[in-house]
Order: structure tokens, then C-alpha cells, then sequence
């Protein structure tokens, strides 16, 4: 292989080739994963498909992966993932495996109590020393989002153990 083809070639170049292939996929899978509505409101004549907005998407996303895959021989650059601390290293891999443990809270719990606790954790792990602080904010903006998503959004998020029984969607308005 030639070396200046190998400097040239970098991360840039790899996240071009996932964004391309990504779009494809996704275009490719769209329309078997969004079903057909079951009443289709036609304004005249224009009966716009389900799968529309989301495959124009998925081609921009190629689009633009080209574009990037293109420019991305022309960016020089250093690889500063070698130069990482283990500090970094570690405040990632915590992450990670915080959010991981986040999804299994949040559809057990709900999502007020998962993104409370998660937030919470967090923040405590990456500094925070006001606890009474910290539990105040872990608190009112989940539910601020639970309200805005549940009231003003109409989009289903996973409710608290509590609202499922006889009492549904009591505690949070």
C-alpha cells in the first residue's frame, strides 16, 4: 500500500465508510419497519408515503458520507486517542456502562425514576458534591420531560410502576 494513501487514510475515512454503509442499510430496512397507517388521509392529490421522510434521510446520510469520505482525505490528522489517560479511558467505560444500566431502570421503574437515579449517579461520579442540589435537579427534569413528552408531545414514555395499576397516571398530572 502506498504511504501517502496510509496518512491519508484515517478515522475520518472509517466513519465515511459506516455513515455510507448506515444509509444504505437503513434505506434498505425502512420500509419493513414502519407500518402502514390505518386510515391515510389524502390532501388532494398528494398521498405522501410513511417511509418517505425517513428514506430521504437515509439518502442524505449517504450523501453527505460521500461528501465526508471525499473530504476526509484531505484532513490531516493526529490520532489523539493513543494520548488518552486512563482517567479518560475510565470516565468513558463508567458511561457506557451507566446508560447501560439505564435502559433496564428506565422500562422497570419508568422513566422518571431511572433518568432520576442515572442522573443522580452521574453527576455525583463526575464531581458533584451538593447531593441536595443534585437530587432536586435528578428529579424535576425528568419529570419536566415525562409532562412535556406525556402533555404537550403526545409521545408514550415508559410510566412509573405505580400508574400502570387501578390509579393510571396519577402521580405525574
Amino acid at each position: 500500500m502506498d504511504r501517502s494513501f496510509r496518512t491519508q487514510f484515517n478515522f475520518n475515512t472509517i466513519s465515511a465508510f459506516i455513515f455510507i454503509v448506515l444509509g444504505i442499510f437503513l434505506y434498505v430496512i425502512i420500509p419493513s419497519q414502519i407500518d402502514k397507517p390505518l386510515i391515510q388521509l389524502a390532501v388532494g392529490q398528494f398521498n405522501l408515503s410513511p417511509e418517505l421522510f425517513p428514506q430521504i434521510i437515509a439518502i442524505c446520510m449517504v450523501v453527505l458520507g460521500f461528501w465526508f469520505l471525499y473530504k476526509s482525505f484531505s484532513i490531516d490528522q493526529v490520532n489523539e486517542l493513543k494520548n488518552l489517560d486512563k482517567e479518560a479511558i475510565t470516565n468513558v467505560i463508567v458511561t457506557l456502562v451507566m446508560m447501560a444500566i439505564y435502559v433496564p431502570l428506565m422500562v422497570n421503574l419508568g422513566f422518571v425514576v431511572g433518568s432520576a437515579i442515572m442522573i443522580l449517579s452521574m453527576s455525583t461520579y463526575f464531581g458533584n458534591r451538593n447531593y441536595i442540589f443534585g437530587a432536586l435537579i435528578s428529579i424535576f427534569l425528568p419529570m419536566l420531560v415525562f409532562v412535556t413528552f406525556r402533555r404537550v408531545l403526545l409521545v408514550e414514555l415508559p410510566p412509573f410502576p405505580i400508574d400502570i395499576y387501578p390509579l393510571t397516571n396519577w402521580s405525574l398530572i
